[in-house]
């Protein structure tokens, strides 16, 4: 168990310049998770977060959204996500969040949080598409 100061050293945050490959990071992963996840009831998955913000800077961290129909279940979904070698962050009534490119020995090259909601659930993506207007 690593304690509070042993994991900021670990997986510190910082931003960086903009890298025109998150977009190609970000399609990457979705290709991915529309595959493992076909057959269930996936209404959206966008792409979220500071990285999906033209020419700012950012952490780098790809943030992707998940949407799944309200009358799904959700922890179903949830599960074939842990199955496919994505760690789960935390759990909230309708929302679960995973990450996947924390190591041993810190971030590897691409990390990525995807978080698992119902559809409508979404405000990231109004404010996302304010900012790149």
């Amino acid at each position: 168990e690593m304690s509070l100061e042993e994991l900021w050293k670990l997986f510190p945050i910082f931003l960086v310049a903009h890298n025109d490959k998150w977009k190609l990071y970000y399609d990457e992963m979705e290709i991915l998770l529309k595959n493992i996840l076909s057959g269930y009831p996936i209404e959206r998955v966008s792409h979220i977060g500071s990285t999906a913000i033209a020419g700012i800077w950012a952490k780098n961290i790809i943030d992707i959204l998940i949407e799944v129909s309200k009358d799904s279940d959700i922890e179903k979904t949830a599960k074939i996500i842990e199955k496919n070698g994505f760690t789960q962050m935390s759990t909230e009534i309708g929302r679960i969040s995973f990450n996947l490119g924390y190591t041993k020995d810190g971030f590897a090259d691409k990390v990525f949080h995807i978080h698992l909601r119902y559809a409508g659930d979404n405000d990231e993506l109004y404010f996302r598409d304010y900012l790149n207007e």
